[in-house]
Parts: C-alpha cells; sequence; structure tokens
C-alpha cells in the first residue's frame, strides 16, 4: 500500500511527519512524501520518497516584509491574519501541486495544514487520515487554541472552545475565496462551513502531542485520538562530528542556544545578548545557527557553533536549553528531560512557552524584542541551578520517552487501512 503525507512549512511543520513515514515505512509500508525542495534532505535520508513541491519556499515565505512587520508589532491574531493573507495567492498552486503529488496514493495522510489535502482525497475518492501536531480540527475546553491563548494555556476554562473557533474562523474567512475557486475548478461543488463539513466527514484523526504535556479533551469525537509525540532518530550510520565530541567532554555541560526556522530580523544583536549572556551566567553554550537566527563567526572558545544537529542525540548532553519554543524543539527538550527558557516570537510559541512554564518544567522569559541581556542571565542561571525545575523536567522527560507516539500512531494506521473494507469504527488506543 502507498501512503502518501502530504505535508508544508518550516522543518518543525515537517519532521514530525518524516517520523511518522518512517514507522510506516518500517511497517511495510512505501510511503512517499511530497514537500519543498529543501526538505529533499531530510526525507530521503530517512529512506522516504521524495517529490518536490514547487511554488512555495517556507524560507522566503516567512521573511515577506507583511509578515516581518506583523511579527514585530506582536499579538496573535495579527501574525496569523498576516501568515493567511500572504498565504492565500499561494495556496490554488499548493493545492495543484497536492492534487499532482497524490494521484496515484492509495491513502493520504493530512499535515496540520487544513484545506486541500481533504479536498484533494475527496475527488480522487481517496481514504483520507487528518495528522496535526496542533488541535485546530475540533474546539474543546481541555486547553485553548495554541494559536490564540489569551489566558494562557489554561486548563478546563469554558472559554477555551471559543479561541479554538476564534483560530478557524480567521482561517476560513481568508482561504474561503481561494479554495472554493478550486474545488469549483476541479468538478467538486462549493463549502460554506469547511470544518463543519469535516468534522461531519468524520476522518480519523490522530494528533502527534504528548498527553503528558496536554490533557486528553473529553469533549473530542470518539474518531480522535492523542498518540503522543512523533520523534525523528538520526539516520542508520550517523556520527556527531569529533569537534563537537571534543568540545562536549572538555567542560561541564553546555546550553543550547537555537531559534530554529524563525528569523530575528536582527541576527548580530540577538548573538551578542545570546553570547553576553552565557558569559554573565557562567556558562558555556553550543549555538544552533538555524534559518537565520544567529550568527556564528567570531565566537569565544566557550561557545561551539553549529547548523543542524538531531535534537535526540544533542538535548540529552546538554545542560539546558534556550529557544523560541517551537512545537518541535519544545517536544525534543521536554523529551530530554532538560530545563528550557524559551524566547517566544510569535504563532503557537507564547503558548508553549506559557504551557511549560505551568508544568514547572522550563521558563516562559521575555520576547525576541523585549528580551535582554540581565534577563537571559538571570533565567539561564535559575533553569541550571533550580533542583526543583530540573527534577520536574526529568520527570516528565521519562513519560514522554515511555509514549512511544509513532508506534501508536503506526498501531491505528494499521487497524484503520485493514477495516477500510469493513464497518469497524476507528479502534481505540490500548
Amino acid at each position: 500500500m502507498k501512503i502518501t503525507i502530504l505535508t508544508q512549512g518550516s522543518r518543525g511543520d515537517v519532521q514530525p511527519y518524516v517520523a511518522l513515514g518512517v514507522g510506516l515505512k518500517n511497517a511495510g509500508y512505501h510511503v512517499c512524501m511530497p514537500a519543498s525542495e529543501i526538505f529533499r534532505q531530510l526525507i530521503c535520508a530517512a529512506g522516504l520518497d521524495f517529490i518536490p513541491i514547487h511554488g512555495f519556499d517556507p524560507q522566503e515565505f516567512i521573511r515577506t516584509p507583511e509578515i516581518q512587520a506583523a511579527v514585530r508589532q506582536g499579538g496573535q491574531l495579527k501574525i496569523l491574519s498576516s501568515l493567511l493573507r500572504n498565504a492565500g495567492p499561494l495556496l490554488e498552486g499548493l493545492f495543484d501541486e497536492y492534487w499532482r503529488t497524490s494521484a496515484d496514493a492509495d491513502l493520504l495522510i493530512a499535515s496540520s495544514l487544513v484545506f486541500g489535502i481533504p479536498d484533494c482525497a475527496e475527488k480522487h475518492g481517496l481514504p483520507l487520515i487528518h495528522a496535526p501536531i496542533h488541535a485546530l480540527l475540533a474546539p474543546t475546553r481541555a486547553f485553548p487554541s495554541a494559536f490564540f491563548a489569551p489566558w494562557g494555556a489554561q486548563e478546563n476554562l469554558l472559554t477555551n472552545p471559543i479561541t479554538h473557533r476564534i483560530v478557524q474562523f480567521a482561517f476560513w474567512s481568508i482561504c474561503r475565496v481561494t479554495l472554493n475557486r478550486w474545488r469549483l475548478k476541479m468538478g467538486l461543488p462549493r463549502i460554506d462551513n469547511y470544518f463543519q463539513q469535516m468534522q461531519a466527514r468524520n476522518n480519523p484523526t490522530l494528533y502527534g502531542f504528548s498527553p503528558s504535556v496536554l490533557p486528553i479533551p473529553d469533549d473530542w469525537p470518539s474518531n480522535h485520538r492523542v498518540t503522543g509525540y512523533w520523534f525523528l532518530e538520526p539516520p542508520a550510520g550517523w556520527q556527531p562530528p569529533h569537534e563537537l565530541i571534543q568540545f562536549l567532554e572538555s567542560g561541564p555541560p553546555p546550553v543550547y542556544v537555537g531559534f530554529g526556522s524563525m528569523d530575528t530580523q536582527n541576527p548580530a544583536r540577538m548573538t551578542r545578548l545570546v553570547v553576553d549572556a552565557l558569559a554573565a551566567s557562567g556558562q558555556r553554550g553550543v549555538l544552533a545557527s538555524g534559518w537565520g537566527g544567529l550568527q556564528a563567526g567570531a565566537l569565544p572558545e566557550t561557545i561551539f557553533p553549529i547548523q543542524e544537529m538531531p535534537h535526540s542525540w544533542l538535548f540529552p548532553r546538554m545542560a539546558a536549553l534556550v529557544h523560541h519554543g517551537g512545537m518541535g524543539t519544545t517536544a525534543a527538550g521536554l523529551r530530554a528531560g532538560i530545563p528550557a527558557v524559551i524566547i517566544p516570537l510569535g504563532g503557537d510559541q507564547p503558548f508553549w512557552a506559557d504551557r511549560i512554564q505551568r508544568l514547572g518544567v522550563g521558563i516562559h522569559s521575555a520576547g525576541f524584542f523585549k528580551i535582554s541581556t540581565e534577563r537571559l542571565a538571570a533565567d539561564l542561571m535559575r533553569a541550571v541551578s533550580d533542583p526543583v525545575l530540573r527534577a520536574r523536567a526529568a520527570v516528565l522527560g521519562e513519560k514522554i520517552r515511555a509514549e512511544h507516539g509513532v508506534d501508536q500512531a503506526v498501531g491505528l494506521i494499521q487497524n484503520y487501512q485493514e477495516s477500510l473494507n469493513s464497518p469497524a469504527p476507528f479502534p481505540k488506543l490500548c
């Protein structure tokens, strides 16, 4: 059986699905992953079939002037609205690419990108499994939307379902015209309420987040399942650079600092701030340059520069982590059992920063445009020396490592695939 996993976005949006694809491949499925060209090496190294999707470069997209301006001004809804408005003109071409690359699949798996993939499945007549890493498809009172949590990541608030519906409305109001135009072009009927129609279709839905980090909602439909995070392990035969091993062995565990796919808009300023904060707190550092967040030149001997490094190998060797709060990096840090200092920029990052602070396993620091050397140094000192914080992080790490989210998801997909020709309902997790 050929399974095609359709995704888009930054590395944090793509890598969990590569991990899921590896699990499915190991279970005997033929797995294909269409994606942007910048992810070719990531997908091919995992042993999955890569098909390039043209017309969308996520690196260039996040650097568009309107998005950068929205990030500087702050405000979750403003950032979300800017992202969607700028994505709108690109969506129809992306839908065409999804249509082209899914034609010979036997089963589609849809990522967190809500629109287009279910429509391709409808037109092709293919079975579909939703597999978002964010809770976008079904509002819940268990926790607020990760993209709009004005009161923080509080559990069981009566207002929590409203935050999910606000985000759904924002997505649909901006993408509605483009999607319906594409559907009419493909001979499909118009849709008035996309999220309502998706719930009516009753597709199996797997969520790739940890039940140890967010509670499993008791108000979700029975076909929605939380499996745990989907972690990608290093490819067979991977070895870390010898110079990095020497650095790690030459002194106490360092602090990891990296901001992933985020563009800090002033890399020189942020690099100076990080270097000064590490010095003020007496910490060594490992500095990840990312897509444009930090500069690796002219660093002191106490800081080692890297580009890409498997978090599953690197993070357990760190004393603490400093990052932007993307879901993937946050999950990797929680799995390692290492306290984090999160400096959020936008999107879902303030949500995860608030969540780790409420769990008592990390620190929600100031935002990118408010952080100071003094604040970061103080937060670092607490992260590396607070015994309660460190103990809680270690306990949570043990729980997450025992969840085996990929195995859980693969088992459910196997059961669903076997029941496609029977009236059996989507199976429950064991």
